[in-house]
């Protein structure tokens, strides 16, 4: 379908870090990394929290939230969180051991976290890093740099692995009718691997979100898209109650709502999304890679991917660690492939990549 394919990976969302007057790490726009995600996440937990739901309504209050029960649980989980995230690895070596084993993880305050109880939390602590549209600001100059008059995209493909909204965001201002997310989608030719969009294969721009995105459905408010009844994506952005991310967060602290938040090892949609991505990737002949290094529990996938370029000619990577992800690629790069791939380093981590033809 294009002959150009970017693969976006956590590094393409890293934004601008501070250093405060204690020497801790400030995350001033777009997100952590997941090995900061404990850092971030300790931000996030109010540090004049009280246990007492008593003594916790000033602090409730002073944050704008009205339910104190609802803010005292969402405290209580992001602390959770930040346990998690000092236990592992990383959240993502925690969550995969969850779904494998179906067994929860006992934190030290006695709580059972389950699987889908881990990607809520996490997904609610992503939405609320994301408030204040703080997104970094290198997926605004790519969109501006590569939008035409007529507010269309060139002829290529976006894969991101990344479940943020931080490309949503900096498109949103260029939406003339709405600036509700399914809406955005349906303008940048989304596919969502957990949610259905009306994705249309045949356009020469599109964007398949690999691991769904860190949204909420609400159950009570279903909608329909492509003739399938869903949960709708509630408005979480751009409105006053989304410049309030304690009150916004509190509210989805409960069983009426679900992340549409996947992993790769989710396979139930799978086989819609690898018949698309093949469909999309097959003309490839320049990969753009930007702040992803290929890890191991996505390999089934990503080898899918490069398998399914025949023409590929180049590799362009826009990474510090140059070396051990040319190294991956190369060895998904099937063994019979009789085009050379040519691989080039860019260390200009200011703007994202741009091929000259655009």
């Amino acid at each position: 379908m294009s002959r150009v394919t970017y693969l976006l990976g956590a590094g393409a969302s890293f934004g601008e870090r501070e250093v405060g007057e204690k020497g801790e790490k400030q995350f001033i726009r777009g997100l952590p990394v997941l090995s900061e995600l404990k850092e971030a996440v300790n931000q996030l937990i109010p540090k004049n929290m009280l246990y007492k739901i008593d003594d916790s309504v000033d602090t409730a209050r002073h944050l704008g939230v009205k339910d104190v029960h609802q803010y005292a649980h969402l405290v209580r989980a992001l602390e959770r969180l930040r346990e998690m995230c000092a236990s592992y690895p990383t959240i993502d070596t925690l969550a995969r051991q969850l779904y494998l084993t179906k067994q929860p993880y006992l934190t030290s305050d006695g709580n059972s976290i389950y699987y889908n109880d881990l990607k809520s939390i996490l997904s609610i602590a992503l939405l609320m890093m994301q408030s204040h549209e703080m997104r970094d600001l290198r997926y605004d100059g790519f969109i501006a740099s590569i939008i035409n008059d007529k507010r269309q995209m060139p002829p290529m493909t976006i894969l991101s692995w990344n479940y943020d909204a931080q490309f949503e965001l900096a498109y949103s201002g260029y939406s003339t009718e709405s600036r509700y997310i399914p809406h955005l989608w349906k303008e940048l030719n989304v596919l969502n691997k957990t949610y259905p969009t009306e994705y249309d294969s045949t356009k020469p721009f599109a964007m398949i979100k690999l691991n769904g995105t860190a949204f909420f459905t609400d159950i009570t408010s279903p909608v329909s898209i492509q003739g399938r009844e869903v949960g709708g994506i509630r408005d979480c952005f751009f409105g006053e109650r989304w410049q309030n991310p304690y009150q916004y967060g509190a509210e989805y602290i409960d069983s009426r709502h679900y992340t549409t938040l996947s992993y790769s090892w989710e396979k139930e949609e799978n086989v819609v999304l690898r018949n698309q991505v093949m469909q999309r990737v097959r003309d490839t002949e320049l990969l753009i890679v930007i702040g992803y290094s290929f890890p191991y529990v996505n390999s089934d996938l990503d080898t899918f991917i490069i398998d399914s370029m025949p023409r590929l000619r180049k590799v362009i990577i826009q990474d510090m660690n140059y070396t051990d992800v040319k190294e991956r690629v190369e060895e998904m790069i099937p063994a019979f492939k009789r085009i050379p791939v040519a691989f080039e380093h860019k260390t200009n981590l200011q703007q994202f990549y741009i091929p000259n033809s655009f």
